[in-house]
């Protein structure tokens, strides 16, 4: 279902719209409901998804309209901000959720939130992105941070940079695409800050001593009395993501050690869930790993 014939959508608002991914400049005002329904690249969507080559698929992407679901912009930055849409978006990539083994009927879950105004494949057709109706427009990063953890707790990893109000969204098109024209308001936000660095953290690969004694200290003691401290998804992604910033690929024998006592703990959605972990730019330090283990 596309347009609301009723005339009453929670999709029913002002975005602004670039020529492409590449310009920041000379942004249009498109009715956001209008570019949900549009099919007017729905060649050059396909034909895209049929691609094998990355740089071409790539370039064929770059070409795309894109717009700022969050709002109007007189230029792509955030304090260029014209006027908030009430909505954010959340981006949903199968390379970040390969632990998942049903990924592809994620859209039909996600429209059992009631928050979902929308959700439609992503434009290479590996991925779902939709929209939600937050309550305070003031508080667009308090609320991707509660959103954030709220799809953690369902065992789903999202994309970070939706976070960023001027955040693109190139065309996509699905014609199985979910609406909900009076989704509920998302009411809960969490204060967002970057943890403080560790005073004993170093890079990946060149980590200080203390720190890797500290951790090994804390997991022996985890295996001698059998703890699992990654008995929720998000607490398994956030113990990944600490692992993965302090040590890098190293840091990988210490995931398995700690996700062992889980009941369903299996080798290799570890490792998948550890991979997202590295390519992923989240800012988790070692501190979240020890603040786990005094849980």
């Amino acid at each position: 279902m596309g347009r609301d014939r009723t005339g009453n959508s929670i999709l029913d608002v002002e975005v602004s719209c670039f020529a492409n991914y590449g310009t920041a400049t000379d942004p249009k005002t498109v009715n956001l409901l209008d570019w949900l329904s549009c099919g007017a690249y729905a060649k050059e969507v396909k034909k895209i998804r049929v691609t094998d080559d990355k740089q071409v698929r790539d370039s064929l992407k770059g070409r795309l309209p894109a717009i700022t679901p969050s709002g109007t912009f007189t230029y792509r930055s955030e304090k260029d901000l014209i006027s908030h849409s009430g909505l954010i978006q959340f981006d949903i990539d199968l390379k970040e959720n390969t632990h998942l083994d049903n990924f592809y009927d994620l859209k039909r879950q996600i429209a059992n939130i009631p928050n979902v105004a929308y959700c439609g494949l992503s434009v290479s057709g590996h991925g779902f992105w939709g929209l939600i109706p937050i309550a305070f427009r003031e508080r667009h990063r308090e609320h991707f941070e509660a959103l954030r953890k709220t799809f953690l707790q369902l065992g789903i990893t999202i994309d970070v940079k939706p976070r960023n109000i001027a955040s693109l969204r190139g065309y996509s098109y699905d014609e199985e695409a979910y609406f909900n024209h009076s989704a509920a308001v998302f009411a809960r936000y969490e204060s967002f800050q970057k943890e403080k660095p560790n005073p004993y953290s170093g890079k990946p690969g060149s980590h200080d001593s203390q720190v890797k004694d500290r951790v090994e200290l804390r997991i022996t003691a985890l295996e001698g009395k059998g703890i699992d401290v990654t008995s929720s998804y998000a607490a398994w992604f956030e113990v990944g993501c600490s692992l993965a910033a302090e040590f890098g690929e190293e840091g990988r024998c210490y995931f398995h050690r700690v996700s062992q006592f889980h009941p369903k703990y299996s080798s290799t959605r570890t490792d998948r869930l550890y991979d997202s972990c590295l390519r992923g730019s989240y800012t988790y330090t070692i501190a979240t790993f020890f603040k786990y283990c005094k849980r």
